[in-house]
């Protein structure tokens, strides 16, 4: 059973879908916004990431919204949940006395152009609501809602479209690939890889010979002699160990 488990595992596809979102998160966390934005725009996959769902869903049920507006802007997600979102940011800027902005929204932000296409008579209210003297909650949000309610609903309807997942997993499982290769022994202890060309760098490895031409001659005192010899690492320094106790360094 284990190795039908083993083999199956080996043997599952990678979705391109999949692969591509893991590159969006890199070009997002590297900061390669304008990258990032062209790959979604041409492959239409989106990452639809958040770093929190909880700070998502609290910068809306706390009207943060130039946070919740600049981190929609690289999602997408379904035209009718956007549409509510843009409607009630305009209603509580309505509520501020913030009309003039709520107005540009009303003609310049695509959920809002795109009610007054397809609602027109949900737009018809909103742009009332907007331009009425004075702020009718009870027109705005409905007879039994509230601010507070519809921040709710909203919050929970856009972290439906949201997930969260760990950072960094492309290099993860780069990393991951690298270790099992090293376990396996398809990558040697040392090695060096080459991880764009998936090429090993390895060194020529020469055959030891006995030593054929006499380089030089170390002479020692009548009284003592080498007990040990090694030479360095680069071959550049020979050390002797003394019978009467030196250690001597030789180039």
């Amino acid at each position: 059973q284990r190795m039908s488990e083993a083999a199956s595992a080996l043997s599952q596809e990678v979705e391109s879908r999949d692969v591509i979102r893991l590159i969006c998160q890199f070009l997002k966390e590297n900061n390669l916004l304008n990258s990032m934005r062209a790959l979604q725009d041409e492959s239409q996959v989106s990452l639809n990431c958040v770093d929190s769902l909880d700070v998502f869903v609290s910068d809306i049920t706390n009207g943060h919204w130039d946070t919740v507006l600049q981190t929609v802007a690289d999602l997408r997600m379904a035209p009718t949940k956007l549409l509510d979102l843009y409607e009630h940011i305009a209603l509580e800027l309505a509520e501020m006395h913030e009309r003039e902005t709520a107005k540009s929204m009303l003609k310049q932000t695509q959920p809002l152009l795109l009610m007054r296409e397809r609602d027109p008579e949900r737009y018809a209210h909103l742009e009332h609501v907007i331009h009425a003297p004075y702020f009718d909650t009870k027109e705005a949000y409905g007879a039994t809602g509230t601010k507070e309610r519809r921040r709710n609903e909203v919050a929970r309807a856009l972290a439906a479209e949201v997930q969260v997942v760990p950072p960094s997993r492309l290099l993860a499982l780069i990393g991951q690939a690298l270790k099992w290769q090293h376990l396996q022994g398809v990558l040697p202890p040392g090695a060096k890889l080459d991880l764009f060309r998936g090429s090993i760098s390895t060194f020529k490895r020469e055959d030891e010979t006995f030593p054929k031409q006499l380089e030089r001659t170390i002479k020692f005192g009548s009284k003592t002699h080498a007990e040990c010899a090694k030479f360095s690492p680069d071959g550049q320094y020979l050390i002797t160990g003394s019978v009467d106790g030196f250690i001597e360094v030789w180039m």
